[in-house]
C-alpha cells in the first residue's frame, strides 16, 4: 500500500498468511493461491484418526472438511477485497486452535505533523462503547513507538448477539508525519480472544512502513 509518500506491507510471520488481492495478483497466481491454501485449511481440519471404517462417511467427512475449506479461502478473498478501497490489507492466521483462519485487518494512516489528537483512539474504538462494558483500554510498551490495546464488548443492533474486538495500534512520530498502524479483529466467537490479543501483538511488528519518495 502507498499513501502521502509512504509504502506499506504486512509481513508473514509464522502461521499468518497476507491475502491476495486481484489488483495486485495475476489471475493465475490468485488461483494458485487459493488453491494452495484451501488445501492448507483442509488439512488443518484433519484432527486425527476418526473412529469410523465406514467408507460412505468418511467420504462425506472429507467433502465436508473441503467444502468448508474453499468457503474459508473465499470469505477470506471476500473480506480483502472488500477492504481494499478503504487502503486496508487483510492478514489471516492459522494459529487459533479448532478454527479456519482468523482474519486480522490491517490499516496504516500518515498525517502531518503537529497534534494529531485522537484519531488513533477513535481507529482503535477507545471511544464510545455500552456504558455496561465500556472499552478497556491498555497502554503498551513498544520499541518503536507508544502503542495502545482495546478490548470491546459490543451487541449486535438487530440480533442482540455479542461482538468482541481486539484492536492494538502504534503510532510512531517523524520530523514530517505521524504515521499510525491500528491491528483489528472482530468476531462473534468470544472464547477467541485471549488468543488472538497475544496474536496480535506479534502481528505489530511485522508491519512494515518505509519512505517510497524522498
Amino acid at each position: 500500500m502507498a499513501a502521502h509518500g509512504w509504502t506499506w506491507t504486512a509481513d508473514e510471520p509464522e502461521g499468518w498468511v497476507l491475502v491476495p488481492t486481484a489488483d495486485a495478483v495475476p489471475p493465475e497466481l490468485l488461483e494458485t493461491w487459493e488453491r494452495e491454501i484451501t488445501e492448507v485449511v483442509r488439512v488443518s481440519f484433519d484432527d486425527g484418526p476418526v473412529e469410523t471404517t465406514d467408507a460412505e462417511t468418511l467420504e462425506a467427512l472429507e467433502a465436508l472438511r473441503e467444502r468448508v475449506a474453499v468457503e474459508s479461502v473465499a470469505g477470506l478473498r471476500a473480506f480483502a477485497e472488500g477492504v481494499l478501497d478503504a487502503g486496508a490489507l487483510v492478514v489471516a492466521t492459522f494459529r487459533v486452535p479448532d478454527s479456519a483462519p482468523v482474519p486480522v485487518l490491517v490499516t496504516v494512516a500518515i498525517e502531518p505533523p503537529g497534534d494529531p489528537g485522537d484519531d488513533l483512539m477513535t481507529a482503535l474504538g477507545a471511544t464510545g462503547g455500552h456504558p455496561v462494558a465500556p472499552p478497556r483500554v491498555e497502554h503498551v510498551d513498544l520499541p518503536d513507538g507508544d502503542g495502545m490495546r482495546v478490548t470491546r464488548l459490543d451487541l449486535d443492533p438487530v440480533s442482540g448477539g455479542a461482538w468482541v474486538s481486539v484492536c492494538l495500534g502504534r503510532r510512531t512520530e517523524h520530523a514530517d508525519a505521524v504515521v499510525d498502524t491500528v491491528l483489528q479483529w472482530r468476531s462473534q466467537d468470544l472464547l477467541h480472544g485471549p488468543a488472538m490479543t497475544e496474536l496480535l501483538d506479534e502481528l505489530l511488528p511485522a508491519v512494515s512502513i518505509v519512505r517510497s519518495t524522498q
